[in-house]
Formats: structure tokens, C-alpha cells, sequence
């Protein structure tokens, strides 16, 4: 017929001119199908509105429709299969509801007879067969990309858990499984520990954003450094690990000493030149360890011992000699979360009155259970907190807890004494540390003049000025100040005269010493008569720590102590036990005027 006679080799030579481009340019792929879905659809409707409204009525047009419009679901598939081709879609669907508008047209403008109802009846057939065809790769092709999606989101969030999102290198669990496989194959791989030294200054001196700058160039220099079958992974903070693959020790070593080097080299940060440095630890696979975490440990203590020691080494894990450092390093990362998991707890100790024999004051011990050590010594986890920084909302939480516990005796047993709290040097020169103590005042609703806060000589020694005005605001507040462990520090006289302090604490040694006459007794008796004589001439109380026997008693009793702790009188006691004993009546020590009528 004439159109096909036209329309055929115009299509053709389309067809053939955009396959032509698409092989001299596949980067237009997307264009190219667009255009061709969008000329065969052009095709395919020319054809039925000349076979509807232009065709001779006597000439086969059902055979015409069905030999013409049998490679329209091509169109479909084309358009439909390649997810980018939105256009091509949009085609598509505009094709066939322009089809339909035609078919109803044709039906509308002729009247029914047995030759336009054939054609009828094939239009509705086809346009069924299309809206199946049609609808049916719509639902698969959401089916498909709903799928790819969630496949794709599932990759992505796959890449993010194992992926470091400052550096991009690979995050700690990527590296834990990484070592699990290799010890899994029982492969031979060493572990090296790398702490960036001087880093928490850049954050402090130059902002965090400054250290951030700081770690990517550190992670590129790591990349940079290592082989293909190597791999670093970032841990946490300035915390790297590498993983080095069957090299012997004495390579490992090397290489070690190599990164060492091209981590100290400057760094630029904002215009600024930065010279810092790095500790290294290793640990090796099976000898050191085998597991992951093991070695990781290990590798950590190996590293912790190069900072002891100055920094800006390398050294490899030692049994023999890690052991301590290697527990002191694991309860250091495990009291970060100590409070967290609520295993800290508060005892307390009586503190007597020697002349009334009265419990007058309490005081407050930290103690810290472990699910897998067990009770670990306030000796041990003290430093550890203080050199971590979680001595300050530790101690605050302390205050507080302290203070409610005051004010719970106080409210329900009519305890009048005072309630007695450590300060650690470091939460004492806190800016915000008086501030803390009226909150902790304010949310326990205890009076000021209840709370006694126990300096060491260390904290009021540094920033004399700063010292005194804290001091005196605390003072100020009605809060009263000891200074602890009295005899140990530097004793200045200067710090009792012109700071407000109201007590001092006869260190624990000096009444050990009294008892022990290989001690020099005698030098510990000058000692606690020179203190106290000095307590009396600057009107300041006197507390005797450390009494464990009625001998130590009634010497620090002759000596003039004004109170008494220790052993002697009562272990630190749960809140509860405390509690029962008030609940029981005050508990009290026979006084001394009593001790001399019996």
C-alpha cells in the first residue's frame, strides 16, 4: 500500500542511522534507544490512523493490523527493560492510551456492520494484548527495581559498616574479619598498632575539623606506604592497625620503622606545617596470640609501652614483660564504660568525733566491680581514670550521688553529720567545677555546710589564683574544705594560712609508722605533734586516718586529733548497711573522758 511504501524505507533507513550512532558513541545509548522507541512508536501510530480512517473499507484491514502491529511488544520491552530510559516509558504509555483515543474514534464515527465489527473486534484485541503486555512489564520492571534497590541499599549500607567514613579505610569490623579469615586459614600475618602522638594537641590547639584534615593525610600515607595484599583500618580516634601478610618478624619490623618515618614527615593543615609522630606496636600471628582480639590486645599493650617510654617507636609484644601493662591497658579502655554499665558504686566509711564518740562525718569511696576481674583496687583505676579524662563526669556523678545520700540520712534518720567526697586534681581544675558542686547542691537539696570536699596538696598547689578563687566561692556556698593525705605533698604552710581550708588529714603512713618499730616510730610522733600543733595555731580541725588498733587510738587521741577513721571502727560500708545501723540508732565510739573513768 502507499504508506508502507514510504514508511518502511524511511524507518529502515532511521533504524540503520541510529545504530550507526550508537556504535560510533555507546556513552549515548540512553538517547539513542529513547529516539528509536519514540520513531517506531511514531511508525506504528501512523499506520493505524491510515488503516483506520485512510485504508480502503473493501481491503483486508484486520490481516493489515495484525501483519503491522505484531512487533509492538518489542517496543515495550525496549523501552521498559533498561531502567535509565524514563523518557522512552513516558513514550510508551503515551503511545498506546494515543492508540486507544484512535480506536474509540474509529468506533464512534462508523456504524456497525459486519466489516467495521471485525475491525472493531480487532482493535480490542489488540489494545487488550497491548494493555496485558504493557501492564505486566510495568509490575515486573517495579518489581525488578525495587529489588535493585533494596540490593543497592544493602551494598551501600555494606560499605558503610565496613568502611571508615573520615579516611576510607576500612572500619574496625572490617579488619576483625579480616583477621578472623586469616587465622581461619591459619595464614601467618602480623599486626601493627599505630597511635598518632601529639594528636589530641591538634584538636585542641587547631579544632577538630584541623584533625580531621590531619587523620585523612595520616590513612594516605598508610595507603600509600603498604602493598596491594596489606591492609589498614582505622579503629577509632588516632587509632590505626595495619595488617602485614607472610612477612617474616625482621620485615615486619622494617617496614615499621619505614611507615615511622613517612608518618613523621610535616604535615600542611591550613597553611601551617605540623611535625608529628607515631607509637608502633606488633603483635604476630601465631605466636603472640590466636585469635583476633588477642592480638589486637597485644599489639595495643605493645604500642602502650612505646608512649611510657617517650614516644615515636616501634616495639613487638613481650609476654614476659606486657603482662601488668597489658591489664592496666584493657582496664583502661573498659572504665570508659564503667559508669555506663553501672558498675560503680559508692561505700562509705564513719569518720568519729573523739571527744562525743559520734559518727559526725562520712566518707565517700568510689569502687569499681568488673563482670570478668571482679573488684579492682581504687589504686588501679584511679590513675587509669585520671589519665583518661573520666575522673570528671565520674567525680560529678559521685558528688551528686553522694550529696542525695547525705540528704537521704539526714531527711529520714536524723543524721546531722557531714557527708565527705574525694576530688581528683583533674575535675578540681574543671572551670565549671563549682558550678557543679551547686547543682549537686541544689538537686540533693543538702545545705551547703553538710558537704566537705577532700583536696590532696597536688590540686591546690598548681594556678595559686585560680585555686584560691575556687576556694573561696566554694567557701562562699558554706561548703567546708579538707586537704587530704596531709604530710605526703609539699605541706606548705603558705596554702593553710591563706586559703580557706578548715581540716587537714594526718596521712595513713604516719600511723602505721606508729606501730611499726622498725619504722622509726619516734619520727612519726614528731611529725603528727608538729601537725597538729600547726592545725591548732591556724584553728583548723584534725582528722587521724588509717586506725586499725586501740594502741593507734589512744595515740592520736593524746596527740590532740580532733576525729578518727579506719579499720579500727568500721570498714566502708554499703549505703544499706549505713543505713540500717542509723535506722538502728547513731552509731558512736565510747569517748576519751569515758575511756579514762573506766
Amino acid at each position: 500500500m502507499p504508506f508502507d511504501r514510504v514508511a518502511y524505507p524511511t524507518l529502515t533507513v532511521g533504524l540503520l542511522v541510529l545504530e550507526l550512532v550508537l556504535w560510533l558513541s555507546p556513552k549515548n545509548m540512553d538517547k539513542t534507544v529513547t529516539t528509536l522507541v519514540l520513531t517506531t512508536c511514531l511508525f506504528f501510530l501512523g499506520k493505524l490512523v491510515y488503516l483506520l480512517y485512510f485504508f480502503p473499507a473493501d481491503h483486508a484491514v484486520q490481516m493489515e493490523m495484525t501483519e503491522s502491529f505484531f512487533w509492538i511488544p518489542a517496543v515495550y520491552v525496549l523501552s521498559l527493560f533498561i531502567p535509565s530510559l524514563k523518557v522512552a516509558r513516558n513514550i510508551t504509555v503515551s503511545f498506546f492510551t494515543t492508540m486507544t483515543l484512535c480506536s474509540v474514534g474509529y468506533a464512534a464515527l462508523n456504524a456497525w456492520t459486519l466489516q467495521t465489527g471485525g475491525v472493531v473486534f480487532a482493535l480490542i484485541q489488540m489494545l487488550l494484548a497491548n494493555l496485558t503486555l504493557l501492564a505486566l512489564t510495568h509490575a515486573f520492571i517495579g518489581y525488578k527495581d525495587r529489588l535493585s534497590s533494596m540490593a543497592t541499599q544493602a551494598e551501600t549500607l555494606q560499605r558503610l559498616v565496613h568502611t571508615d567514613l573520615l579516611t576510607g579505610l576500612p572500619s574496625r569490623l572490617r579488619l576483625e574479619q579480616e583477621i578472623d579469615d586469616a587465622v581461619t586459614r591459619d595464614e601467618t600475618f602480623s599486626l601493627l598498632f599505630i597511635d598518632v602522638d601529639g594528636f589530641k594537641m591538634v584538636n585542641d590547639t587547631m579544632g577538630h575539623s584541623a584533625g580531621d584534615d590531619v587523620l585523612r593525610e595520616f590513612a594516605n600515607r598508610l595507603r600509600g606506604a603498604l602493598k596491594n595484599r596489606d591492609l589498614a583500618a582505622r579503629i577509632g580516634g588516632d587509632e590505626f592497625v595495619v595488617v602485614i601478610r607472610g612477612d617474616s618478624p625482621a620485615q615486619v619490623t622494617v617496614l615499621a620503622q619505614q611507615l615511622l618515618v613517612g608518618l613523621s614527615l610535616p604535615f600542611s593543615v591550613r597553611g601551617q606545617h605540623l611535625q608529628l609522630s607515631a607509637s608502633i606496636g606488633i603483635s604476630a600471628y601465631p605466636n603472640d596470640g590466636q585469635d583476633t582480639a588477642t592480638l589486637l590486645r597485644h599489639a595495643d599493650a605493645a604500642m602502650y609501652q612505646i608512649k611510657r617510654t617517650g614516644r615515636n617507636g616501634v616495639r613487638r609484644f613481650d609476654a614476659a614483660l606486657d603482662a601488668e601493662l597489658e591489664r592496666t591497658v584493657l582496664l583502661s579502655r573498659e572504665f570508659q564504660s564503667a559508669l555506663a554499665r553501672e558498675q560503680l558504686r559508692l561505700v562509705y566509711q564513719p569518720i568519729y568525733h573523739l571527744d562525743t564518740g559520734e559518727m559526725s562525718k562520712v566518707e565517700t569511696l568510689l569502687r569499681w566491680t568488673h563482670p570478668e576481674h571482679g573488684d579492682i583496687s581504687p589504686g588501679t583505676f584511679i590513675p587509669i581514670a585520671e589519665s583518661s579524662g573520666q575522673i570528671v563526669p565520674v567525680g560529678r556523678w559521685v558528688l551528686e550521688q553522694a550529696c542525695m545520700q547525705a540528704r537521704s540520712w539526714r531527711e529520714h534518720y536524723g543524721w546531722a553529720g557531714t557527708i565527705t567526697v574525694n576530688v581528683s586534681p583533674i575535675q578540681f581544675a574543671q572551670p565549671r567545677f563549682v558550678e557543679e558542686v551547686r547543682q549537686a547542691l541544689l538537686l540533693s537539696g543538702l545545705p551547703a555546710h553538710k558537704l566537705e570536699l577532700e583536696l590532696t596538696e597536688n590540686a591546690v598547689i598548681q594556678s595559686p589564683a585560680l585555686v584560691q578563687a575556687a576556694l573561696c566561692s566554694l567557701q562562699r556556698m558554706g561548703v567546708q574544705i579538707t586537704i587530704d593525705d596531709f604530710g605526703t605533698g609539699y605541706s606548705s604552710l603558705a596554702y593553710l594560712r591563706d586559703l580557706p581550708i578548715g581540716c587537714i588529714k594526718i596521712d595513713r603512713s604516719f600511723i602505721e609508722d606508729l606501730a611499726a618499730p622498725r619504722r622509726a616510730p619516734q619520727y612519726a610522733v614528731a611529725l603528727i605533734t608538729a601537725i597538729v600543733s600547726i592545725a591548732r595555731t591556724l584553728d583548723l580541725q584534725v582528722v587521724a586516718e588509717g586506725i586499725e588498733t586501740q594502741a593507734q587510738l589512744e595515740a592520736v587521741r593524746g596527740f590532740g586529733c580532733d576525729f578518727a577513721q579506719g579499720y579500727h571502727f568500721a570498714r566502708p560500708l554499703e549505703a544499706a548497711v549505713l543505713t540500717e545501723l542509723l535506722d538502728h540508732g547513731q552509731p558512736s565510739v565510747q569517748p576519751h573522758w569515758q575511756k579514762r573513768l573506766n
